[in-house]
């Protein structure tokens, strides 16, 4: 069978700072799994001089997740629109209709069709923001412990609760990586590498349907703030690279 060639356009999704959060989040994030697990795995078997090694990596990589968190929460409010608390929730039919029609395409195991969405999936978006609260609190939990006694601290029920929100946060990652690794070989739309180049890819037809959700996203901003300022963007053409993609 012969390969054939489509066009497809590559549209600017993602703004540099969110993609520098998002990889400084994962890098920081890297850190407190492994540390952490080896704190839970290990710990009386260590020696002291070894688990306060670990403890700094630990403490380093939460305050550096914990700076980072915080940008990325300023940046759900002043971002632009793909970086917005907006895009994260089902408010246009549009998003509703991506939301339902993703459900149905996980439950039939993928083989329903993905469709196209411009920013974040909109069945994802209550998960993300879930994330941002669950980090929050584990935030405010590690700094209390921190401040603690060693003694007090293992012995502490905020230990308890600190170790529950690492399992959910390690869970949150292993669904996350898994549903944008079955999205980029399901939808082709280029997830992974658009979190380093800020673009995504749509067939000319699917960029020609999204820019009717995008109209419907400016009237919902309209409805919500009085203006459409900061949205213009969404149905600009410029930033577009048309290349050739080989089936």
């Amino acid at each position: 069978m012969l390969a054939t060639d489509t066009r497809y356009i590559l549209h600017p999704v993602w703004d540099p700072l969110l993609r520098a959060l998002h990889w400084w989040m994962a890098l920081a994030m890297m850190a407190q799994f492994t540390s952490g697990a080896t704190l839970l795995a290990l710990g009386n078997d260590m020696s002291d001089a070894l688990m306060g090694k670990i403890d700094i990596i630990h403490y380093v990589g939460g305050y550096a997740f914990a700076a980072g968190l915080v940008v990325r929460i300023i940046w759900l409010f002043v971002g632009p629109p793909t970086a917005r608390w907006r895009d994260l929730l089902p408010l246009t039919s549009a998003q509703r209709r991506i939301w339902r029609e993703t459900l149905s395409c996980y439950l039939s195991g993928f083989r329903r069709p993905i469709s196209p969405y411009r920013g974040h999936n909109a069945f994802a978006g209550p998960a993300y923001l879930a994330f941002f609260l669950i980090a929050v609190a584990q935030i405010a939990l590690g700094i209390s412990l921190s401040l603690m006694p060693d003694s007090e601290a293992m012995n502490s029920p905020l230990m308890v609760m600190h170790e529950w929100g690492f399992f959910l946060l390690l869970a949150f990652v292993i669904v996350h990586v898994a549903l944008v690794i079955a999205h980029e070989v399901a939808g082709r739309h280029g997830l992974i590498s658009a979190m380093i180049h800020g673009h995504k890819g749509f067939t000319e037809s699917e960029h020609q349907a999204l820019h009717a959700d995008w109209d419907a996203a400016l009237g919902v901003q309209a409805d919500l703030s009085g203006g459409t300022k900061g949205l213009d963007d969404i149905t600009s053409n410029n930033g577009d690279i048309t290349k050739t993609r080989h089936e």
